[in-house]
């Protein structure tokens, strides 16, 4: 009678099966020898404890990445909030155009904001983070048209065109956008937000705080735009 051979997989599928097989057999828990990368061998307990301080570790690494993504979204709701109070409280385009300098240029560290308004509404020339641009090119077929047909913000890095048609002079130091189509129940038109670092706008961004701000701008731009005429 030829002898029985057990395989290794029968004896993983037998453990697999009696999950207390090494609480009832103790002793072997303590004998048991197994290899590592660096070819010493370590009892079953000491890799268990190596297992478990890994695990450890890699949690730590998770718990300080949720720390830290939890202040880095703190500190840009205060922004955010800071600035759509601004906002709401402008009283004119003049006001418009500081808040935007002082607390979004400024306070969301972007070094080129342009707020570009249909020509249909009257735009004084010494704004220089308001700009009118022509209400053909915010109509299909314009040259602003693709940023004011979808309602979430536009981002990541945009062809020479586009960059051109967004931030004039500044568009050769643009590597990453964000626009803003601001629609409610009108067109007004885009803001277009540039950045120098290609990294900094990047399409897989969460566009929470975006939307807010857009909101917000498309709000209070009828009763600004009403008294500017």
């Amino acid at each position: 009678m030829s002898p029985v051979t057990i395989t290794a997989d029968q004896i993983a599928e037998y453990l697999q099966d009696h999950l207390d097989f090494f609480e009832q057999h103790p002793k072997l828990v303590r004998e048991l020898i197994l290899p590592t990368n660096s070819g010493a061998a370590i009892s079953l307990v000491e890799f268990q404890l190596r297992k478990l301080r890994d695990r450890i570790q890699q949690l730590e690494k998770e718990n300080d990445h949720m720390i830290e993504t939890a202040r880095i979204n703190s500190v840009l709701f205060e922004k955010t909030r800071s600035l759509v109070l601004s906002l709401l409280d402008a009283q004119d385009l003049d006001d418009l155009s500081v808040v935007l300098d002082e607390k979004l240029a400024n306070g969301f560290d972007i070094p080129v904001v342009r707020l570009l308004l249909s020509d249909q509404f009257r735009i004084p020339d010494s704004l220089s983070l308001i700009q009118p641009v022509k209400a053909e090119s915010l109509e299909d077929g314009g040259q602003l048209a693709q940023s004011v047909a979808q309602k979430e913000p536009r981002i990541g890095r945009l062809a020479k065109n586009r960059r051109g048609a967004l931030f004039g002079d500044d568009a050769n130091s643009i590597e990453s956008s964000a626009t803003l189509a601001l629609v409610r129940g009108h067109t007004y038109g885009v803001l277009a937000l540039g950045h120098p670092d290609p990294t900094h706008f990047q399409s897989n961004q969460d566009t929470l705080f975006l939307d807010h701000i857009g909101e917000a701008l498309a709000m209070i731009l009828p009763r600004l735009l009403k008294k500017a005429e």
